[in-house]
């Protein structure tokens, strides 16, 4: 079924914790898992200790709302305040396989980049696994510079795999 992403708004909005096994029921579809640093089966105790660094502020998650469910998930993790590194926000995303390729991942990462600045960071940064070209050619449209790689970094489909770390400054 083709889905028109306009004919339904998509909304971000702060997880809740009663959401959490929507969360790991995403994390657990082989075509988001496999960019994941967890390796599946996520279990419900990961899912929820991921809750704890969200309360901590250490992370910010929010749900991607369309279609009445939750369709996905974006947000950034960051270091404590008051540390050199502070001031960069390391995104993910990740959205369900019928609703990619309409637009919601840049619709996604333009929202993320408008929290992380409201919020005082300076720079978005990922790490990327080189066999996800569609992620790697999103960020760089959106603005993303490839900043180099780490050899054999990932290991997925038992195999090791680079991961490309990307960045953008974000204007003030």
């Amino acid at each position: 079924m083709v889905r028109d992403p306009l004919s339904e708004p998509v909304w971000f909005l702060p997880l809740k914790e009663e959401e959490l096994p929507r969360i790991n029921e995403l994390s657990n579809i082989p075509a988001i898992a496999q960019h994941f640093e967890t390796i599946p089966p996520v279990s419900m105790e990961a899912t929820r200790a991921m809750w704890s660094y969200i309360e901590s502020g250490l992370m910010s998650l929010w749900g991607i709302h369309n279609s009445g469910r939750i369709i996905g998930g974006a947000g950034y993790y960051s270091q404590p305040p008051g540390t050199r590194l502070s001031h960069a926000a390391t995104f993910f995303l990740y959205i369900e396989p019928a609703f990619q390729g309409m637009g919601i991942g840049t619709t996604a990462i333009q929202f993320l980049e408008k929290t992380a600045k409201e919020r005082g960071f300076r720079r978005m940064e990922c790490m990327v696994a080189g066999s996800n070209p569609r992620a790697i050619n999103l960020y760089v449209k959106l603005g993303y510079e490839k900043e180099g790689e780490k050899k054999q970094a990932f290991f997925v489909n038992n195999s090791y795999e680079n991961l490309i770390l990307i960045s953008k400054i974000l204007s003030p």
